[in-house]
């Protein structure tokens, strides 16, 4: 009976000491319940696109009618707005018909815009010089407001260039240039003319219309 109570003690320690050299793994341990999950990793953002840019405006242009042919005009809103405004408000109540180029002169202008065709009429409403130091009378078709004396006397009259006239620079407003038909406005220029420049057969103004 000893003997059996002994071998019965030896085998239940050895049975515990094999139980107690194993380990168990244990799950991860979460986050406690009152605490929020750790939020992810910031990725850069892309910027949104810029909204697209509102094209330039384009400068207005008018279209001249004559007995000869049509040429179209830039006219120069950016840089003489006020030379602009007034010729567009004259075009647009029909102030240009009807007229004639009553002074031509050979390699310099040919010049129109006076509704008695004398040379000495014009609008009701004269304006101020505009110069831009941009604006020079650097080439054939280069568009100006004709004067008096007074740098502030134009009105109606413009000039067309038939050539260079640097002389003419600061003197006189350029609102516009011909952009078309130029070869219609240097036919005018050769017409045949009498001792006071004006055509011996009229050469008349027939419209000025904007484009639309």
């Amino acid at each position: 009976m000893r003997i059996c109570a002994i071998v019965l003690i030896l085998l239940t320690s050895t049975a515990l000491l094999g139980c107690g050299g194993s380990k168990s793994q244990q799950p991860a341990a979460s986050p406690p319940p009152d605490q929020p999950m750790p939020a992810p990793a910031a990725q850069p953002s892309t910027p949104p696109p810029s909204p697209p840019q509102a094209p330039l405006a384009k400068n207005p242009i008018a279209v001249v009618e004559t007995s000869m042919g049509t040429f179209q005009i830039e006219l120069f809103a950016d840089k003489a707005p006020t030379t602009v405004q007034h010729f567009i408000d004259l075009v647009k109540r029909g102030f240009y018909r009807d007229m004639i180029f009553h002074r031509v002169v050979a390699g310099l202008v040919i010049q129109t815009g006076d509704p008695t065709g004398t040379g000495r009429g014009g609008s009701e409403k004269t304006i101020k010089l505009e110069i831009h130091p941009d604006l020079k009378h650097d080439s054939a078709g280069i568009v100006g407001m004709a004067r008096a004396n007074d740098p502030d006397s134009a009105t109606s009259q413009f000039y067309i260039t038939l050539a260079p006239a640097p002389h003419l620079d600061g003197k006189y407003t350029i609102f516009g240039k011909v952009i078309e038909g130029l070869e219609v406005v240097m036919a005018i220029g050769q017409v045949e003319v009498g001792p006071t420049d004006r055509p011996l057969v009229p050469v008349i103004l027939k419209s000025i219309t904007m484009q639309p």
